[in-house]
């Protein structure tokens, strides 16, 4: 007996669920690849850094 395969429509539709999903996985996989390389050649991983301190302002009346 051959088993049943799904219609090339509910293939398409079911894909449009998962794709966010695989878009989500490959960002942070390849984040995780970028930040791994970065800590192998003894730099700080993206977005880990501490913020910038912004300029103090100008005094006053002066």
């Amino acid at each position: 007996m051959i088993a049943p395969i799904a219609h090339a429509g509910d293939w398409i539709v079911n894909s449009l669920y998962v794709a966010p999903l695989l878009v989500a996985v490959g960002v942070l996989g390849w984040q995780s690849m970028k930040d791994r390389r970065a800590i192998k050649r003894g730099e700080e991983p993206a977005g880990r850094r501490p913020p910038t301190q912004p300029e103090p302002p100008p005094p006053a009346g002066g």
